[in-house]
Formats: structure tokens, sequence, C-alpha cells
């Protein structure tokens, strides 16, 4: 419950991996931008019950496999969590964050994942696809 996976790989199941038969509660959960190995894998003998969480940008897809079906219900969502600063390693969430506290998407879905808002809104600058590619030529 409330936990955030980010920029983990694994052979199978970058955030989740279960054997056997049993069951999982997966609530308030953030995992995004995960590499191979998929959100959640292993037996198909597991019950899961998924409730307000937010699985998004993750290589392979979002909500597949044992998660299909899940997007759209119980407040589940896949939207960008707008972490404040992931390159330095600061996964608390912009005050626009879908994940935020009874935030639009998710009007009826408390905090989702571990960390709370730590930083303002995320700016959005608009700019032309050649300004973009200059920015990698050195051309501002």
């Amino acid at each position: 419950m409330q936990c955030t996976f980010v920029g983990n790989s694994a052979q199978q199941g970058a955030a989740v991996c279960f054997a056997g038969i049993g069951s999982m509660t997966f609530g308030r959960c953030l995992v995004a931008f995960n590499g191979v190995g998929g959100v959640v894998s292993g037996s198909p003998y597991w019950s899961l019950e998924i409730t307000c969480c937010d699985i998004y940008g993750n290589a392979g897809g979002d909500w597949v496999g044992a998660l299909a079906g899940y997007p759209g219900i119980d407040g589940n969502i896949s939207a960008d969590p707008l972490f404040c600063n992931p390159g330095a390693e600061d996964f608390t969430l912009a005050c626009d964050s879908p994940c935020a506290p009874f935030t639009p998407p998710n009007p009826e879905c408390d905090l989702i994942g571990a960390w709370p808002v730590g930083c303002g809104a995320t700016r959005v600058t608009e700019c032309s696809w050649g300004g973009i590619k200059s920015l990698f030529r050195g051309g501002r």
C-alpha cells in the first residue's frame, strides 16, 4: 500500500513478481518509468485488488498482462506523475500532479505513491520542433 516504484528493471516484474497461489492488494501505488520486465508478472493463480494507482511510462506497457482491465476504474489512472526533480532522485510530486491528494483525474483518491507534494506547478513552455532540436545543437 502507498508505494512508489521508479526506474527499476528485472527479468520479471520491475515492480512486483509473484509465484504460487495467493492474493495481493495494490493500493495508492505509483509505478512509473520502469524498464524491462513488465510492471507485474508471475503466476496466473493470484487474485489482485488494485485501487487508486497510477501506472505510467513503463517499458512494455502499463495496464497490460495481470493489470489489464483495471485502468479507469476504482481511481486507477495512467498519467505522468510530474515528479519535482527525478534527475536528482527527488520523487516528490509537483502540486499539479494527478497523484496529489484528491486532484483530477482522481478526486476520490488520497495521495498516490510514497512521496508527498514537494514543489510548485510544473512549468510548461511552448516551443517549436526547431527550437527543441536547437537545444541539442547548442543553439539556445
